[in-house]
């Protein structure tokens, strides 16, 4: 068993060019992965947590 936790939050890339949602989502997973506190070129911020459940391990 484990607990899923949902949430609502964003992350702010400083860089000028656009990007794709391949690339979006990396930054999500690198901000996700390393925190705020490691981050040179962008800021994250929990906006809401929307749902807590208990789901099985193969979830």
């Amino acid at each position: 068993m484990k607990t899923r936790i949902e949430f609502k939050g964003f992350v702010d890339v400083y860089d000028e060019t656009p990007m794709s949602s391949a690339e979006a989502k990396g930054w999500v997973e690198v901000a996700l992965l390393r925190g705020a506190k490691h981050a040179g070129s962008y800021v994250t911020a929990l906006d809401e947590v929307t749902f807590v459940s208990q789901v099985g391990d193969d979830e």
